[in-house]
């Protein structure tokens, strides 16, 4: 795992309300938002993911209520006792998409720099 960061990580705690990975719903999957970019979340989930997992993914942005319907690829992972982290990466955002995040994220500190 990298450390080193490209864009700040925005702390958040929100639910995803649908999570399918390789194009198939695995229903016992459950997954947390942790923190948020432009570019991607820290996700925790209680099913272990591998690198390159492909997931499509849906959860509503808190304080603006934007519904996201996401592509995304898990780019590392770190699996714990009851849940697996992964560092996942957007794919083929839209713009609506990345406007949304962005008018999320400056909500939340009008001083960050994206």
């Amino acid at each position: 795992m990298d450390d080193r960061r490209r864009i700040p990580r925005v702390p958040v705690f929100f639910v995803v309300e649908t999570l399918n990975l390789d194009n198939r719903p695995v229903p016992e999957l459950q997954g947390v938002v942790k923190n948020i970019t432009p570019e991607g979340v820290l996700l925790e989930t209680n099913v272990p993911l591998h690198k390159n997992d492909l997931l499509q993914m849906s959860f509503t942005l808190p304080r603006v209520q934007k519904a996201l319907n996401l592509e995304a690829r898990v780019c590392w992972t770190e699996v714990k006792k009851a849940w697996s982290t992964a560092g996942v990466e957007f794919m083929n955002l839209e713009s609506e998409q990345r406007e949304a995040i962005m008018e999320y994220l400056m909500g939340l500190g009008p001083d960050l720099e994206f």
